[in-house]
């Protein structure tokens, strides 16, 4: 079983070591012949620095981006699970305490407070998640 996601990009941008890299997201069915019928075909550019590790990359080149699927599902639990999980166990019990609508602000706070904690680590969170690029053949 590969345990590796990669998409396939254009480096747009070299910074010394790091290598800015856009790439189309696709949701599942965006190569479907007939996603113009459905709304659920949809892509969008993304882009991500990754670290050359010594190699060299110029602007246009066709790269590879590859991450463990580990590390992708680490990151969503992360940014998605542990916020709405703990959205949760705020929001409940604080019904109880302030009503509807001080649960509802008091959870909001508190994701707030989350994903700021979250924006001040992103120097420490950078150093975990490691994008290989790959020059495409």
């Amino acid at each position: 079983m590969n345990n590796r996601i990669t998409h396939e990009g254009v480096v747009s941008r070299v910074d010394g070591q790091k290598v800015t890299v856009q790439f189309v997201q696709r949701s599942a069915c965006a190569d479907c012949h007939a996603k113009m019928l459905c709304s659920s075909g949809d892509a969008r550019q993304r882009s991500i620095v990754a670290d050359s590790y010594g190699l060299t990359y110029s602007v246009g080149d066709e790269v590879t981006v590859e991450v463990t699927s580990q590390l992708a599902w680490t990151a969503m639990f992360y940014a998605f699970g542990l916020p709405t999980v703990l959205a949760l166990v705020v929001l409940f019990p604080a019904i109880g305490w302030l009503g509807e609508m001080g649960a509802s602000l008091l959870t909001l706070g508190v994701l707030a407070l989350y994903y700021a904690i979250f924006y001040l680590f992103r120097k420490h969170l950078d150093r975990k998640v490691v994008f290989v690029l790959h020059h495409k053949v």
